[in-house]
């Protein structure tokens, strides 16, 4: 079985439709929302201190509205 972590990027008006919108992206890519760590709002300070990853799925968000990496593993 493989389990993954998704970093879920969304531009919605409330983190309630932020958060289905990303439980629609993540069953699109064929995964299955088990929990959500956390939402947060991000400020522009927090955005040009992203690394490279963070970085490309803002940009990909700001294009779509919506992106995701997602940091998987295999479970035994």
């Amino acid at each position: 079985m493989t389990a993954a972590i998704a970093t879920v990027m969304v531009f919605a008006d409330s983190v309630t439709l932020g958060r289905c919108r990303s439980v629609r992206f993540i069953a699109q890519s064929q995964w299955d929302t088990v929990e959500f760590m956390r939402a947060m709002i991000v400020c522009p300070h927090q955005i040009e201190n992203f690394d490279a990853t963070l970085s490309k799925v803002y940009r990909q968000a700001e294009l779509f509205g919506i992106a995701a990496c997602f940091d998987s593993w295999t479970r035994a």
